[in-house]
């Protein structure tokens, strides 16, 4: 009998065996929607926890979010344990194509409860360029726990694939 991670991937590691998440790896700074400075140091993490439930090679995104020198509030959810870098979660799965694409990757942004107000959660999706020295941060879709969530003013409030920011890549 072949055995498959339909509906049920528990135990299962899906490795990132093509290395598509290599090219994103390195630290990258930039400028952002609303004069925001960002700087994020991007790494692979093989074998990942996820959800408690299965083992993925993921990024890991560790991120300094500046305005005037001031830092920013930064998500605070799905950490790595033990780490100081938020948790990816894959590459964008293309409907037209049937296909990841490899060169976006999805990463959320989740607010916490210890940030009061912001509750609520934004998809971000890193587009990494032909040459693989530029990134482009672009909103995805956005989760808002309560009525009153407020999503920091670094994410535009301009909708979905907004462009939040544009990083170039300071080292690999």
């Amino acid at each position: 009998m072949i055995e498959d991670n339909r509906g049920d991937p528990r135990g299962f590691y899906f490795e990132d065996q093509h290395h598509d998440l290599d090219k994103f790896a390195g630290e990258w700074e930039g400028a952002g929607f609303g004069g925001y400075q960002w700087r994020t140091r991007i790494a692979v993490q093989k074998k990942a926890n996820c959800n408690n439930s299965y083992l993925a090679d993921a990024l890991g995104l560790e991120l300094s979010i500046k305005k005037d020198g001031k830092a920013a509030i930064t998500p605070t959810r799905d950490l790595i344990p033990g780490t100081s870098f938020i948790q990816g979660f894959g590459l964008r799965w293309v409907k037209k194509q049937l296909s990841v694409d490899p060169n976006i990757y999805k990463v959320l942004f989740a607010y916490g409860v210890s940030d009061k107000p912001y509750r609520g959660t934004v998809e971000v999706l890193l587009y990494i360029n032909a040459t693989h020295d530029m990134i482009v941060i672009r909103r995805g879709y956005t989760i808002e726990i309560e009525r009153s969530a407020n999503i920091p003013d670094y994410i535009p409030p301009g909708g979905y694939l907004a462009e939040v920011c544009t990083l170039r890549r300071v080292k690999k």
